[in-house]
């Protein structure tokens, strides 16, 4: 055996080896690839090998002095996060969100810092820049437009080059003229990030570093050091009573009349609209059982344009525990529901192929709808009824802006809404309820209005009291 090779060990145990002053070693990866430590003694080596093992073995992620965050970062949304899926710990919808978020704004500006030297500073300077900096995501997809873009036109040049050569013009005797260039708009300036998202990255990242410092990874969590930024206090959007009315006079009379309808009457999420089926809708006792919600998965990348893949799932784990629930359905919607079935049955019967999954909204062949496609369709109702435009989530807000001012009780709406806590419903519609109280205030002065008014006629006629 070479002189200053430490001795052979078992299989993936790892080997040590003199280097510089002191030792390393190097331990296999479950990837395939190896890792190297190092020390100042074969048996510090040694250590350091038998934890890497350890945390392979209890699927943590893999430290050493010298990783950056963005190593890190990178094994706990590939090790950590699918494993909290599995357990059950954590919905896949919001793994896949954590994902996204920490490889387009964690990684590019925190990353290529040492995990265990990463300070406050970092964090602020990080936060300030993703409030006030265009997006680099933003510009980063803009890139990738403007290059397709590229592409196609240059594409499409050769074609009409091509065509050329193949068909010959004849000759006119006129001498063409220059081409017309036509002025290209300025692209929209790319805005920053909002306070509301650059306070879910932050908590991204507290996470994260949480987890590090359970792992004993790092001392503290230098991101629960860190004020996140004061969320925006924008108002609910809500369609007023006006619009509301223009709104479903066009509703009524599209395709998707019975979404609309149902969306407004029971102030269902897109997902949980979109993910109904049949089987859960009892027209007979006007009932529908909310079990789950429709969304879009990602599945991987295009090889050859490098867009993302997606595809549709159903999902049976809702927003909060309380999501599940059965409500009762109004007539007007029961009717509504009952002609979509017939068009939907009829459409089914003409149809050449149809794919029956059982929803109730569907495409002209059966399928899931792209929930993309259902806001491009609201767009185009919110414009044919001369209404500003909308989210499709605004017909949440604007069912139970209506209940409210309709006099319904807070905890009703709670109930419709699905909200686990009271509390919550207020601080949504916090403007709302002022509108409310500010009502109910005017209300109060007319009875005591009317009540004065009536003491002194019986006091015969005495004016009012300074008080």
């Amino acid at each position: 055996m070479a002189a200053g090779k430490g001795s052979r060990r078992g299989n993936n145990e790892g080997s040590a080896y003199r280097y510089r002053n002191g030792w390393a070693g190097q331990v296999s990866m479950p990837d395939g690839t190896r890792k190297t430590v190092y020390g100042k003694t074969k048996e510090s080596v040694f250590d350091e090998i038998r934890t890497v093992r350890r945390a392979i073995d209890d699927g943590v992620p893999v430290v050493s002095t010298r990783m950056t965050v963005g190593e890190y970062l990178d094994q706990w949304v590939t090790v950590v996060l699918p494993s909290r899926v599995v357990a059950g710990t954590l919905a896949e919808s919001s793994a896949e969100s954590y994902e996204l978020l920490t490889r387009l704004h964690i990684i590019p500006v925190l990353g290529r810092h040492e995990l265990r030297k990463l300070s406050t500073a970092h964090v602020r300077q990080w936060m300030t820049a993703k409030l006030t900096e265009p997006s680099a995501a933003g510009l980063a997809a803009r890139q990738r437009r403007e290059e397709e873009k590229a592409r196609k036109a240059a594409e499409k040049a050769a074609q009409q080059q091509a065509t050329e050569v193949e068909r010959p013009k004849r000759r006119t005797g006129r001498k063409p003229g220059p081409p017309k260039r036509v002025a290209t708009p300025d692209p929209k300036p790319i805005k920053a990030l909002s306070a509301r998202s650059v306070g879910y990255l932050v908590t991204i990242l507290r996470l994260a570093l949480k987890d590090a410092v359970r792992e004993e990874l790092l001392v503290r969590n230098v991101a629960e050091l860190v004020q996140p930024p004061r969320k925006d206090g924008a108002p609910v959007r809500a369609l007023s009573d006006a619009d509301a009315g223009r709104v479903l006079a066009v509703a009524l009379v599209d395709r998707l009349a019975a979404l609309w309808m149902v969306m407004l009457a029971l102030g269902l999420r897109k997902g949980e609209a979109l993910g109904l089926r049949w089987d859960v809708i009892d027209l007979d006792a006007g009932t529908v059982e909310i079990r789950r919600k429709q969304r879009r998965r990602l599945v991987g990348i295009d090889p050859d344009t490098g867009r993302k893949r997606w595809e549709l799932v159903e999902d049976d784990d809702l927003k909060t525990r309380g999501s599940k629930a059965t409500l009762a359905l109004p007539e007007m919607v029961v009717v509504v529901l009952r002609e979509h079935k017939n068009r939907q049955d009829t459409a089914k019967a003409a149809a050449l192929g149809w794919h029956d999954d059982g929803l109730v909204f569907t495409t002209s062949t059966g399928r899931g709808i792209q929930p993309r496609n259902v806001n491009r369709w609201w767009d185009k109702v919110c414009a044919d009824a001369d209404v500003h435009r909308t989210r499709v989530h605004d017909l949440r807000h604007t069912s139970a802006t209506l209940l409210f001012r309709a006099g319904v009780d807070l905890n009703e709406i709670r109930a419709l809404l699905r909200h686990t806590r009271i509390a919550t419903t207020a601080d949504i519609y916090i403007d709302v309820l002022e509108d409310v109280r500010r009502g109910t205030a005017a209300s109060m002065d007319g009875i005591l209005g009317r009540m004065i008014s009536g003491g002194n006629a019986a006091a015969g006629g005495v004016g009012p009291v300074d008080v």
